[in-house]
C-alpha cells in the first residue's frame, strides 16, 4: 500500500525517528501559536486605534465617549512590532523568508538541498548572534523596570525587548528544523515532497522538474494555446 504524500511545511514520513517527529510537531505548533498571534495583534492594532480616534473626535467636540486605557499606546505601538517577529517566524517555517534563488534555481533538486544546508547554518548562526545582543538588551532594561512612569503600562521596555529575544528564538528554531528535515531527506535516499525542494509554499509554483521527484505529487497540465491544440506536458 502506497504511503500518502505528506502535507507541505514540517511534516515528516511515519517510518523516521520519533525525535525528528516531535521537533517537527513543536514547529508545526509553534506555527499555529503564531498565526494566532498575528490574527490577535491585527485584531488589537485596529480596535484600540480605532477606539482612540472615535474618542478623540468626539471628546474634541465636546461629546462625552468611553475613554482608552492608559495602556492604549504601549500595545498598539508593541503590537505592530510583535507583527513583525510573529510574521518573520512564520514566514521562516513556510519557506517563504528573504533568499536569493537564482541560483537554487538552476542545480538539481539534491544538490539544492545541500546548498539549503550550508546556507541554513549560516542563516542559523547570524540569529544565534542576534539573541545573544538581544538577551544584552533586556537585561539593561530589566533595570530600569520599576521607573514611576511604566506604573499602569502592560509592555514596559523589558517586557518590548522581551519580544525581540522570543522573535528571534523561535525564528532560530524553524531554521533549526528546517535543516535537521533537510539532513534526515539526505541522508535517508527518499525522494522528498516536490514542494519541500522547490523551497515554495504553493504546489502550483513547483517546477515541473522537481514535481517529477515524487509521484505522489502532481503538476496542473498545461491549458491548450487554441482549439484543436493539445497540451504539451508530461501526461499525469
Amino acid at each position: 500500500m502506497a504511503e500518502a504524500p505528506l502535507k507541505p511545511h514540517h511534516h515528516v514520513p511515519g517510518t523516521w525517528p520519533v525525535v525528528i517527529k516531535i521537533l517537527a510537531a513543536i514547529s508545526r505548533m509553534l506555527a499555529v501559536v503564531e498565526g494566532i498571534g498575528i490574527g490577535a495583534c491585527l485584531l488589537a492594532v485596529v480596535w484600540l486605534a480605532s477606539w482612540q480616534f472615535v474618542e478623540r473626535n468626539l471628546v474634541m467636540r465636546h461629546h462625552w465617549f468611553f475613554h482608552a486605557p492608559d495602556w492604549t499606546d504601549g500595545v498598539i505601538r508593541h503590537s505592530v512590532f510583535l507583527l513583525g517577529f510573529l510574521g518573520g517566524a512564520y514566514a521562516t517555517y513556510t519557506g517563504r523568508h528573504i533568499r536569493i534563488d537564482a541560483v537554487t534555481r538552476v542545480v538539481p533538486p539534491k544538490r539544492r538541498m545541500m546548498l539549503r544546508v550550508v546556507t541554513t547554518l549560516a542563516a542559523i548562526c547570524i540569529v544565534v548572534l542576534f539573541v545573544k545582543a538581544a538577551w544584552g538588551f533586556y537585561q539593561v532594561t530589566l533595570e530600569e523596570s520599576g521607573e514611576a512612569s511604566q506604573a499602569g503600562q502592560l509592555f514596559t521596555p523589558a517586557r518590548g525587548a522581551l519580544i525581540i529575544v522570543l522573535g528571534y528564538a523561535i525564528i532560530a528554531y524553524h531554521f533549526f528544523i528546517q535543516l535537521v528535515l533537510d539532513l534526515s531527506w539526505l541522508i535517508s535516499g527518499q525522494d522528498p515532497p516536490s514542494e519541500w525542494v522547490a523551497e515554495a509554499a504553493h504546489a502550483d509554483m513547483t517546477p515541473v522538474e522537481d514535481a517529477r521527484i515524487d509521484p505522489g505529487h502532481s503538476v496542473i497540465p498545461p491549458v491548450a494555446e487554441g482549439p484543436g491544440e493539445e497540451a504539451k506536458g508530461d501526461p499525469q
